[in-house]
């Protein structure tokens, strides 16, 4: 059986691919309709310095939106680590207890703490509902108070737990928020604005050799909206349950993470069974 994370990439594979496709059809569709425009002598742009201008300012604004995406995409790429460090260490920190409190009983604990992170990955994919997720987080919550209160006496580890969780609900609170804002909408539309004047420029631009003028609108056009295509994929770089989603963040750890924490809770029932 191949695992989650390789069908994962697979499915990565194929989003960049249909990607691909779908702009080289709008490219191609473009450079159509330069061919058919040329034929009917309908080019009645010459190039001048103003059209420089054009150019300059589309490429402006898509770099300032493509770096604006990047910086939140990089730190969007921390979020599943510090999930998985935080949920992992309130797991080890509960299987602990007994080394304090022998009769302490922690299996229900890491049990609710091991479904909190089964319950933020299919989250994250858009499985469940954010409503849903805050009752599972709420469940868990009152669970690990249970588990604080064996600490009699231990207010620096009581503390600890207490610190995990805080922890988990403020990445969640930050994968919410970068999910549901987008990057400067306004700016979106001056690209996006700018990049269809630009190819329509180049469409009707009169030239002396219709092959380079095909050539030019081929290239310009396939980096314009290919960038443009990609920048907003990049801005929610949760977007697993988009079919078109490229460029998501990696989930590998936070999943290696919820792995070990089933076993974690599966070895505590056992035992306290």
């Amino acid at each position: 059986m191949q695992s989650l994370p390789l069908i994962l990439r697979r499915s990565s594979h194929r989003r960049r691919l249909r990607l691909l496709v779908r702009v080289l059809a709008i490219v191609l569709g473009l450079s159509l309709l330069k061919l058919l425009v040329h034929q009917f002598a309908l080019e009645v742009i010459t190039v001048n310095p103003l059209f420089s201008a054009l150019v300059a300012s589309t490429v402006f604004l898509l770099g300032f939106l493509l770096n604006g995406v990047l910086t939140d995409f990089k730190d969007s790429e921390k979020l599943p680590g510090e999930l998985a460090s935080a949920l992992e260490a309130l797991g080890l920190e509960i299987r602990g207890i007994p080394a304090h409190h022998v009769d302490a009983q922690v299996a229900v604990p890491l049990v609710a703490v091991a479904d909190l992170t089964h319950g933020i990955l299919a989250w994250v994919r858009q499985h469940l509902s954010t409503h849903d997720l805050m009752l599972l987080y709420q469940h868990a919550h009152g669970r690990v108070v249970d588990a604080a209160v064996l600490l009699r006496g231990e207010s620096t580890l009581q503390g600890r737990l207490m610190s995990e969780m805080a922890a988990v609900l403020r990445s969640v609170n930050r994968i919410e928020t970068i999910r549901e804002t987008s990057f400067v909408p306004l700016v979106y539309w001056l690209a996006n604005a700018g990049a269809t004047l630009l190819c329509g420029g180049l469409v009707l631009m009169r030239s002396s050799s219709i092959m380079e003028s095909v050539f030019f609108l081929f290239v310009i056009a396939f980096l314009l909206i290919f960038l443009l295509n990609l920048i907003g994929d990049i801005d929610n770089p949760f977007g697993f349950s988009n079919p078109d989603s490229a460029e998501d963040v990696s989930l590998d750890v936070l999943q290696a993470a919820a792995v070990r924490l089933q076993l974690l809770a599966e070895q505590a029932t056992g035992k306290q069974a």
